[in-house]
């Protein structure tokens, strides 16, 4: 658990869970139900992260909560950063290290939908970036389609990615899962209306992929991509 306040609960999902069951995964583990138990307080939900991304997770404890926490995330000083590793050749030099896409996403509908999403590389490594990534919109799978739109696909992702790349960081940094994390969350109380900032570090098995690339690079920092 990240933050117990009397409106909401954050806390950390992992990887993997789903943030509430469905009619697909009516029997499947989920954030909503595991965390209403473990406090003994109904819960609702207000933003979701997709089952294979880690990272801070809200919850309000009514309607009026979920809904004033909504308009807080919603607002123009607000923000969501994420970190992503992502394709990102460094050997390169005509590459950007930051980038905006702002294509837009079709929905379930075929509609599409306004979408803009922020990346900023700041750790470079053998075929893959560290990135910093902000989103200003909240569209399904939005920072792996846009990274795939841009040729920067997040590693691991089995849907978006490429599964050649996918296979190799496995096997060579022991990358099991989606490299997407959000990892600090900031704007205004809902209630009070003072800065609140959130973070979730890293977890272990991404931390773990990160020390084998860094000490590939430390020992081969020429290395070509």
């Amino acid at each position: 658990m990240l933050l117990l306040d009397d409106d909401f609960v954050a806390v950390s999902k992992p990887s993997g869970l789903l943030v509430h069951r469905d009619e697909h995964h009516p029997d499947a583990p989920a954030a909503l139900q595991t965390v209403r138990d473990q406090l003994q307080k109904h819960l609702y939900p207000f933003h979701r992260l997709d089952r294979a991304t880690s990272g801070i997770l809200l919850f309000g404890f009514s309607r009026d909560a979920a809904a004033a926490l909504q308009a807080s995330l919603a607002a123009a000083d607000a923000h969501k950063d994420y970190a992503a590793l992502v394709r990102y050749p460094g050997s390169d030099k005509e590459l950007p290290a930051a980038w905006t896409c702002d294509r837009p996403l079709h929905d379930d509908k075929d509609k599409p939908r306004d979408a803009r999403t922020d990346f900023a590389v700041h750790e470079i490594f053998r075929g893959c970036g560290l990135a910093n990534v902000r989103i200003f919109t909240g569209r399904y799978h939005q920072i792996r389609r846009h990274a795939n739109h841009s040729g920067r696909h997040v590693l691991g992702d089995t849907t978006h990615g490429k599964g050649r790349l996918n296979a190799l960081f496995r096997e060579r940094y022991g990358l099991g899962r989606l490299f997407l994390h959000l990892q600090r969350i900031e704007m205004r109380h809902p209630r009070t209306g003072a800065p609140l900032r959130i973070e979730d570090p890293l977890p272990m098995e991404l931390c773990s992929v990160l020390q084998r690339l860094r000490a590939e690079a430390a020992l081969c920092p020429t290395s070509p991509s």
